[in-house]
C-alpha cells in the first residue's frame, strides 16, 4: 500500500510540473500603445489607414527615420533636410530642392501636414496612392537621397537601435520596405495643422480684426466680371474666387487641376502619370494653412511671395491653357 501511494505522489508532482512548465512557454501577445491624438473640430473627422493606424511605438520610428540621413545613399540628407519644419516643412524657402550630387529637383518640395486627408494622391502630380508610397520615393529619386531600397535595408537591419524599435513598433524580426513606408507614413499622419487663427476664430476664443473680415469677405465671394458695376464701398463687390480651390478648413482642393499658369505647358504634371492628354498641367492645390512660411509658390516655385501669387490670378492667368479648370475663366 505504501508502495503505491509513493507511486501515486509521483505522478502527481510531475503532472504538477509538467503543467508549469506549458504555462511559462505560452507567448506574450504583442501590444503597442494607441496613439492619442484630438483633431480639431475644425478639421475633418480622423482618416487613418485601417491598417496601419498610428501608435506610440510606431510615431516614434517613424519620426526617428524622418530625420536620420541614413536613408540617403551616403548619409548626409533626410526626409527632413528637404522637410523643414520651420518652413511648414518645405524646403528652408527654396525653389527647388538640391539633393546629395548637389542636382537640383524640377518642383517646388511640398509643405507635410494634414496629410491624412489627401484623397487624390500624393506630389505635385499625384503619382503615389498612398503616403506610404510616397514616402519611399525621395529615398530612391536620383535628384534626391539618390538611394536603393536594397541598401537602406541592410543599413536598418546592421542596426540593433532600429532592430529594437520595428520589433516594438510592428514585432518584427527582420526590417523591410513595406515597414519602413509604414513608420514613416504613420509620423506624417499626426502632423496636424487645425489651431491657427482661423480655428480659433470658428471656434469663438477671438476674432479677426477689420482689415481680415474683409480679406474673408473677398476670399468666399464670386468675382465680379468687369462689365458689371463695382462699388468700392461694397467688399462683396471685389470677390477673389479664392473658395473655389480652398474653400474648406482644410483649404485645398481634393482633386488636381490646370490653374493656368501658362498658355504652353512645359510640366504636364498629371499627363505624365496617366497617359492621358486631358489630364496635362493638372496639378495638386496645396494648403494655404501656414501659407506664410510655405514660399515660395506653384509647383515650380515662380513666385517668391503671396503678392505675386495675389497679382497672377488678377492679371496673369492663361484662359487658353490647356484642360484649364472652369473656376478660373
Amino acid at each position: 500500500m505504501k508502495y503505491k501511494k509513493y507511486i501515486i505522489a509521483l505522478l502527481l508532482a510531475s503532472s504538477i510540473w509538467a503543467c508549469k512548465e506549458v504555462t511559462n512557454e505560452i507567448p506574450t501577445a504583442f501590444t503597442t500603445t494607441p496613439y492619442q491624438i484630438d483633431i480639431p473640430t475644425t478639421l475633418p473627422p480622423a482618416n487613418f489607414p485601417k491598417d496601419n493606424r498610428p501608435t506610440v511605438e510606431g510615431v516614434y520610428l517613424g519620426r526617428m527615420l524622418f530625420y536620420d540621413p541614413i536613408l540617403s545613399a551616403d548619409s548626409t540628407q533626410s526626409c527632413s533636410s528637404c522637410h523643414n519644419q520651420e518652413f511648414a516643412f518645405t524646403d528652408n524657402g527654396k525653389q527647388f530642392s538640391e539633393g546629395i550630387e548637389g542636382k537640383l529637383g524640377g518642383r517646388n518640395s511640398m509643405p507635410i501636414f494634414n496629410m491624412q486627408w489627401h484623397l487624390d494622391g500624393f506630389f505635385w502630380d499625384g503619382r503615389a496612392e498612398l503616403l506610404r508610397h510616397q514616402a519611399l520615393l525621395p529615398i530612391q529619386d536620383p535628384l534626391e537621397m539618390n538611394e536603393t531600397l536594397d541598401n537602406m535595408l541592410v543599413k536598418l537591419n546592421h542596426s540593433e537601435m532600429y532592430k529594437e524599435h520595428f520589433k516594438k513598433a510592428f514585432d518584427a524580426d527582420e526590417i523591410d520596405e513595406e515597414l519602413v513606408s509604414k513608420a514613416l507614413e504613420q509620423f506624417m499622419n499626426i502632423i496636424i495643422s487645425g489651431n491657427s487663427k482661423f480655428d480659433r476664430v470658428q471656434l469663438g476664443l477671438e476674432e479677426f480684426t477689420p482689415q481680415e473680415s474683409v480679406g474673408q469677405i473677398v476670399f468666399n465671394s464670386e468675382s465680379v466680371p468687369l462689365s458689371e458695376e463695382v462699388n468700392p464701398n461694397n467688399p462683396t463687390n471685389f470677390g477673389g474666387d479664392c473658395f473655389h480651390c480652398h474653400g474648406n478648413s482644410l483649404f485645398m482642393r481634393r482633386e488636381l487641376i490646370n490653374n493656368g499658369l501658362d498658355s504652353v505647358l512645359t510640366d504636364m504634371g498629371m499627363g505624365d502619370v496617366t497617359g492621358k492628354e486631358t489630364d496635362n498641367g493638372k496639378f495638386k492645390t496645396p494648403s494655404l494653412r501656414n501659407i506664410e512660411k510655405s514660399g515660395p509658390y506653384m509647383h515650380d516655385g515662380r513666385f517668391n511671395t503671396l503678392e505675386e501669387v495675389i497679382d497672377f490670378y488678377l492679371t496673369g492667368a492663361h484662359a487658353s491653357s490647356p484642360n484649364i479648370d472652369p473656376s478660373m475663366h
